[in-house]
């Protein structure tokens, strides 16, 4: 193994390093900007459905596109859930009604969209990452042959 070649090993473990650790960077600082809450996205969002469920529990809630509070299940027993478990309204978490008056998390729906571009983002980065490795490694390689006797 010739020098050049041992030089562009390590370049090449250095670059991949380095690029690992700033893209990671770039994804958690967009994600921090963004103010996503990944908890709320990834939990399942759900409410009271009278066909899968026995209401244990309600409450007057406030719901956007309503004239004052509303009387809604708050506490439930999901049927088809094997585990028995009470379920609950997301506390603080506002409410809106659909033209057909189905009940759903109004931040839901904006929270989507917000996921869809912080994965075309992190592709757009992947992306942009290994353009990079590829660019530099190239250089590299050719200024390693361009200093070879």
């Amino acid at each position: 193994m010739t020098f050049s070649e041992s030089g562009f090993r390590w370049f090449r473990h250095g670059v991949t390093l380095s690029l690992i650790v700033v893209c990671n960077l770039v994804l958690l600082a967009a994600l921090w900007v963004s103010g996503l809450d990944l908890d709320f996205v990834l939990t399942n969002s759900e409410l009271y459905d009278p066909e899968a469920g026995h209401c244990v529990g309600v409450a007057w809630a406030e719901v956007a596109g309503v004239d004052g509070p509303v009387r809604v299940c708050s506490e439930w027993l999901d049927t088809t859930d094997p585990t028995g478990r009470v379920h609950t309204l997301r506390p603080g978490e506002p409410l809106a009604m659909s033209g057909e008056g189905n009940l759903y998390y109004s931040n839901a729906r904006d929270a989507e969209h917000w996921v869809l571009g912080l994965l075309l983002f992190t592709v757009a980065v992947i992306y942009l990452g290994m353009l990079t490795k590829r660019v530099l490694l190239t250089w590299y390689e050719a200024r390693l042959r361009r200093q070879e006797p």
